[in-house]
């Protein structure tokens, strides 16, 4: 069985997310995905929505796929939300299946400053999605663990449970979380970036609204 993960801080969770995660879950005939809100991203400033807000958002972006689970452990757990705690406590679970760990390509390539980098792939294959015409610069760090670890086509990811590197080509979708926050706060145009059950619970909520 291959287990897709793909984790963010999804402040909000958008199209940009949802097309994406679901074009690699697609290209890589995963048997089913888990979606993994952040709690404190060690990378990144405190998101905007509380984490019970961007959980909420997320549940309703994937609410009609049932091969997707939004999974809220790094919620749960205390302290930053390292992938590497995530992809230990699933590979504790789910010993013998695939896990492939789907991250974004300017993530990837500042993969030498994440939190116990070298162990991640001990634990799960990285699927690194990479936009047309975007090409992030790889540390020779990162360069020589690509070439080391490099997958050739997606059945090898269902070969072994672990330790692979594939690239991924994914739709090319013009919209940030920090595009559309800003949007919502002066008042342009956002709805058609969120799906409508998302949209209409930011409203209620009054989510990203100027101070």
């Amino acid at each position: 069985m291959l287990r897709l993960i793909f984790g963010g801080t999804f402040d909000p969770i958008h199209r940009g997310h949802i097309e994406t995660s679901l074009s690699a879950f697609a290209h890589l005939s995963a048997d089913c995905m888990h979606v993994v809100p952040s709690a404190q991203p060690p990378h990144r400033d405190y998101p905007g929505a509380s984490a019970t807000q961007r959980l909420r958002m997320t549940e309703l972006a994937y609410a009609e796929l049932p091969q997707v689970y939004v999974d809220d452990c790094e919620l749960r757990r205390e302290g930053p939300s390292y992938s590497l705690l995530t992809l230990q406590q699933m590979r504790a679970q789910w010993p013998t299946d695939s896990l492939v760990f789907l991250l974004g390509d300017d993530a990837f390539a500042k993969l030498d400053t994440w939190h116990g980098w070298q162990q991640l792939l001990s634990h799960a294959h990285l699927a690194v999605m990479q936009r047309p015409h975007h090409a992030s610069q790889w540390s020779p760090t990162v360069q020589a663990l690509y070439q080391q670890h490099r997958a050739t086509e997606c059945e090898d990811l269902h070969q072994r449970t672990a330790g692979h590197i594939l690239t991924l080509a994914t739709p090319a979708i013009d919209v940030s979380a920090t595009s559309l926050r800003h949007a919502i706060a002066s008042g342009g145009e956002w709805r058609h970036w969120v799906a409508p059950a998302v949209a209409d619970y930011i409203q209620q909520q009054g989510l990203y609204l100027a101070k």
